[in-house]
């Protein structure tokens, strides 16, 4: 997704707020469909989702996707409207089969139990990888991303 001057006043408006400053950000949606999107921007408007997770093979074959450490993100819904912006403060790869529910407390309350979260997860990526050939497999590296809230502030 690139920046928009819809993106640019929304960072600007963080801006004169004091929590970002510079032009350095991207922009990004977590999530498959409207529901999704929706429902991953509520959670972290609401500050129960605190991290994400994604793919070492997408990274590499989509690198401006792939999160930064310390780097920005304004998050938009399906119409591209900005909603929020993050702040990477983590990233750790771990092999699928080792992820565990100490990882998964940065996800949602519905996706926190490893077998939701698989469910949720392996489907998804199962799509996202079929362009490229590939199957997900339990050896792949999962990048378990932390992020910040840094914009709008949590009331």
């Amino acid at each position: 997704m690139k920046k928009s001057p819809t993106t640019d006043s929304f960072w600007a408006q963080a801006q004169t707020t004091g929590v970002v400053s510079g032009d350095d950000y991207w922009v990004r949606r977590i999530g498959a469909n409207k529901f999704v999107v929706d429902s991953i921007l509520s959670l972290v408007l609401d500050g129960e989702k605190c991290g994400t997770f994604g793919l070492k093979w997408l990274h590499e074959r989509q690198p401006e996707t792939a999160p930064v450490l310390n780097g920005y993100a304004v998050l938009v819904n399906m119409d591209e409207a900005p909603k929020a912006i993050i702040k990477t403060t983590k990233i750790t790869p771990v092999a699928y089969k080792d992820i565990t529910e100490e990882h998964l407390v940065i996800e949602g309350p519905g996706a926190r139990a490893l077998d939701r979260w698989r469910d949720i997860h392996w489907p998804y990526w199962q799509e996202l990888l079929k362009p490229y050939d590939l199957q997900p497999t339990q050896e792949m590296l999962v990048m378990v991303e932390h992020f910040d809230l840094v914009f709008p502030k949590r009331a």
